[in-house]
């Protein structure tokens, strides 16, 4: 488990670092987020993973955090801050079960045919957090390219 901390820890405070830094200093978030997405793949590949194995939790994050991110902009651009909420822990507990599905089956799949999907820690985590990254980058990127102009932090 240490080993995979040393792994997992690091990407998560330079995402977490970065992700303020754009908050901080007012950037458009959505292509951050995409960017950021980038992170935890060349992660995985520089601690010898490969993305093929991840692909049931970059399918698991990105339909989890993509979807769940129109819920999140609808409530806070309806209600503000406590309708953001409202529609992340609601629209959480329903993404989770959708991507669930959809990351059960491609798991299945995979096995189905030959391919080694088996669940490690850092591959699972940084599947994952690629995953919602992107999902919720690229919902945020249209949502800017449409004219959504969230308000500044």
């Amino acid at each position: 488990m240490i080993r995979s901390l040393v792994v997992v820890v690091p990407v998560v405070m330079l995402v977490g670092a970065a992700g303020i830094f754009a908050l901080h200093n007012a950037l458009v978030l959505g292509p951050v987020v995409l960017l950021l997405g980038l992170i935890p793949l060349v992660s995985l590949l520089l601690a010898g993973r490969r993305i093929a194995s991840a692909v049931p939790d970059l399918v698991f994050g990105g339909l989890d955090t993509g979807l769940l991110a129109l819920p999140a902009i609808w409530g806070g651009v309806t209600f503000g801050v406590v309708g953001a909420v409202a529609g992340t822990v609601v629209g959480d507990a329903i993404t989770d079960a959708v991507a669930g599905f959809f990351e059960g089956h491609i798991a299945e799949w995979l096995r189905s045919r030959g391919f080694p999907e088996a669940r490690e820690a850092v591959t699972t985590s940084l599947g994952k957090m690629s995953g919602c990254l992107l999902g919720s980058g690229l919902v945020l990127s249209v949502a800017w390219l449409a004219g959504l102009r969230l308000p500044a932090a």
